[in-house]
């Protein structure tokens, strides 16, 4: 489950909230990015942008009541090009006097894979922030849980693997840091993964990962070469007019089946 922590103002956002305190201007926010850089919280005080930007969505309201405003945005996974850790939440709000700032972020060590529009299942996750100031140096910031519910529904949707979640043998899940689109992970003894983000840029097919008390074993994902193949009048085998995509063959600039590198 995601974990967001820090929710601190940038340089920039402090000097803009000392203008809103004074009456000098309103806060008017503007835009939220997801990213996945890896900054600390020492790093945020001179930031101007995330680390690692990989998508950028509107604020769908802003509300105030009892001292708090709550700031919401919603992600589609259609707006995601290629899949990514959520690590780095940036708000952003217009300053008077140099523009579109940073005005604050927060950050998640154990983040959830936000997957791309390619997905079969698009879904969408809402984000809201509450912002309560009772000074200039002193922001409080909360991640609303509903937010964070439907980013699981994201990644349920997609297969992907979650921390800390309990898996039964013979579930297969995705994580995006595989190194090849067909392969798959298969639970072969049931636990709960581990808090922690696992590396498994490096895994080939065959291996097997233990995941917190999980044990992963990479599988590749097979689909029906009939898909991409038809008999013509001759009896010869030919591509068919759209193929799909095939495990083990592939076309060449030529239009010709070749067998897929492996």
């Amino acid at each position: 489950m995601a974990n967001w922590i820090g929710g601190r103002l940038t340089k920039a956002g402090r000097d803009l909230q000392i203008k809103v305190e004074a009456g000098q201007c309103k806060l008017e926010l503007t835009k939220i990015k997801l990213g996945d850089g890896t900054e600390g919280l020492d790093a945020i005080e001179t930031m101007t942008d995330l680390v690692g930007p990989k998508a950028v969505f509107g604020i769908s309201s802003v509300v105030a009541k009892d001292g708090l405003c709550t700031v919401t945005g919603v992600i589609s996974s259609s707006q995601v090009t290629a899949a990514f850790y959520a690590r780095e939440w940036g708000l952003f709000a217009k300053d008077p006097d140099k523009g579109e700032i940073l005005y604050m972020i927060s950050l998640d060590p154990n983040p959830e894979s936000i997957p791309p529009k390619t997905a079969a299942l698009k879904q969408a996750a809402t984000y809201a922030m509450n912002i309560v100031v009772s000074n200039a140096a002193n922001i409080e910031v909360r991640i609303d849980p509903a937010g964070l519910v439907n980013a699981e529904m994201l990644a349920n949707g997609a297969g992907l693997v979650r921390r800390n979640t309990r898996y039964e043998t013979g579930d297969i899940l995705y994580d995006t840091q595989l190194t090849r689109h067909d392969l798959r992970l298969e639970c072969v003894r049931a636990g709960t993964t581990a808090a922690t983000l696992q590396d498994l840029s490096s895994v080939h097919l065959g291996d097997s990962i233990t995941d917190g008390t999980v044990v992963w074993r990479v599988k590749r994902l097979y689909t029906i070469d009939g898909d991409m193949f038809e008999i013509d009048t001759d009896g010869g085998i030919m591509p068919t007019a759209e193929p799909h995509y095939s495990v083990n063959y592939e076309l060449d600039e030529d239009g010709n089946i070749m067998p897929k590198e492996m």
